[in-house]
């Protein structure tokens, strides 16, 4: 406990500070309490009961429920065409290959589908075994929490409503099927190059689909949901934040899973990112993709809420994120799509509002906006308030740039005498040979220099000094 005197009103107020408990808390009476709070937003507390202890440890990172023996389960309950799809992934995405070796016995305890009970030794399939390539019968009898629906709604009424129940190997297969139909394509002209961009990004939709089914509360008798209607499509699954994760700190706190075993098992076999991060990937991928940012807004303390805009592409943003790709020879990092699609969705705002808007903390927000400033992507208009730039007020400023770059490179070859190679034009420029060579070719066609000899080596030398 840490207290503290706060002064408000010309009044003293003591606030104590209590840290999170990483065990359940338990009354002199054998009474074990939590806080909640109420429809109100004012917080009580209330009993916890003991079907809510599994949960409970479970979202303070103190339990791994999926790491557990299957109540009363055999080995005869891991589906064997399950387990075959699995080694057909893992060939697929090489994602841990040094297993496909081994033999069934051994892949299943070597990826954490099996564990040995303390009582009498016996191997025994894991809740995560179970989820990842059990039968049908074993997820009705052993998790008959793994439950998951489908709705697609058209004028408040379902055209689609599947209940599903199957181990997520096939699981994740049937979902892409079944969004497949309505998961509309837009292509558009990237220079000369065709681009092709679905409603809901596939590589977004399937971080998603990993992200809920692994981050699920298995105590918890509610289904996975998808709900797709023309607003948008909702994917929600039973059991809120882990604690110390909330809205604001999404991109930015360290990953910690509500299942580990499960969650070790999807990356080993290449279902989800190895770093942990399909968060910014489901961020930067929807965006890069033209369409709103993805909301969490709806998430309560017993449901995670992930709701995808049906939004046509924004076109003009399509077109600015590839030139701007095209400019620094690499794709945008993610922070910096992220924090530009904020700009272009929501209009001007100042660092704490972007802070907010985009779930990065402050100091990725500074980066991102000192990079898309250096990108002309965005102007800052004063008072640590930024916008993004309309076209006309980018080609000017892109003008600007430029002429300025040109007169650089013209005061350096006047020091070099009149002409230099590019390698040597580059170290005065302080810049890479490709940034420089890329201004120089620019220059040339403007009529500013020419250029004589093929090699590297070959030199540039001012127009004016061609006779």
């Amino acid at each position: 406990m840490r207290p503290t005197i706060l002064t408000s009103d010309d009044l003293f107020v003591v606030a104590v500070s209590v840290d999170d408990s990483s065990q359940l808390t338990c009354m002199k009476n054998g009474r074990v309490v939590h806080r909640v709070l109420k429809a109100d937003g004012e917080p009580e507390v209330v009993t916890m009961y003991p079907y809510e202890f599994v949960s409970r440890l479970s979202s303070i990172g103190s339990y791994d429920y999926s790491a557990q023996p299957a109540p009363e389960a055999a080995l005869s309950d891991l589906d064997s065409q399950a387990r075959d799809m699995l080694r057909e992934g893992i060939a697929r995405t090489h994602a841990d290959d040094e297993i496909l070796s081994l033999s069934d016995v051994d892949f299943d305890g070597a990826l954490g589908l099996t564990t040995s009970q303390t009582r009498d030794g016996d191997t025994v399939p894991t809740i995560a075994g179970i989820v990842m390539i059990g039968t049908k019968q074993a997820l009705m009898h052993r998790v008959p929490t793994a439950v998951t629906t489908f709705q697609v709604m058209r004028d408040g009424s379902p055209v689609v409503d599947e209940r599903l129940r199957m181990p997520l190997v096939r699981m994740f297969r049937r979902i892409e099927e079944l969004l497949t139909p309505w998961n509309m394509q837009t292509e558009i002209m990237l220079g000369t190059q065709h681009a092709n961009y679905n409603t809901y990004d596939n590589g977004a939709f399937r971080e998603a689909v990993a992200n809920a089914f692994c981050h699920r509360d298995y105590t918890i008798m509610a289904p996975v949901r998808f709900q797709l209607d023309e607003i948008g499509l909702t994917i929600a699954n039973p059991g809120g934040f882990m604690r110390g994760v909330n809205f604001n700190n999404l991109l930015t706190v360290s990953p910690t899973p509500r299942n580990p075993r499960l969650a070790d098992i999807l990356k080993r076999c290449g279902y989800v990112e190895r770093t942990g991060r399909g968060i910014d990937r489901i961020f930067a991928r929807t965006v890069a993709s033209g369409r709103p940012l993805p909301d969490y807004s709806q998430s309560t303390s017993e449901e995670v809420v992930l709701f995808l805009r049906n939004a046509t592409v924004d076109e003009p943003f399509v077109h600015l994120v590839n030139d701007l790709s095209t400019k620094r020879g690499a794709p945008l990092p993610a922070e910096s799509l992220i924090t530009l699609a904020a700009l272009h969705q929501y209009g001007m705002m100042n660092e704490e509002e972007l802070t907010r808007r985009t779930s990065l903390d402050q100091e990725r927000v500074s980066l991102s906006l000192h990079d898309l400033l250096s990108l002309n992507a965005v102007m800052s208009y004063g008072k640590n308030v930024y916008g993004p730039l309309n076209k006309k007020n980018r080609e000017s400023n892109e003008h600007t740039v430029a002429q300025s770059n040109s007169d650089r490179i013209i005061q350096i070859l006047q020091l070099l005498g009149g002409s230099a190679s590019v390698p040597q034009i580059a170290k005065h420029y302080g810049k890479s040979y490709a940034t420089t060579l890329r201004l120089l070719k620019r220059m040339e066609s403007e009529g500013l220099v020419n250029h004589r000899g093929n090699t590297r080596m070959s030199e540039y030398f001012l127009a004016m000094t061609t006779n």
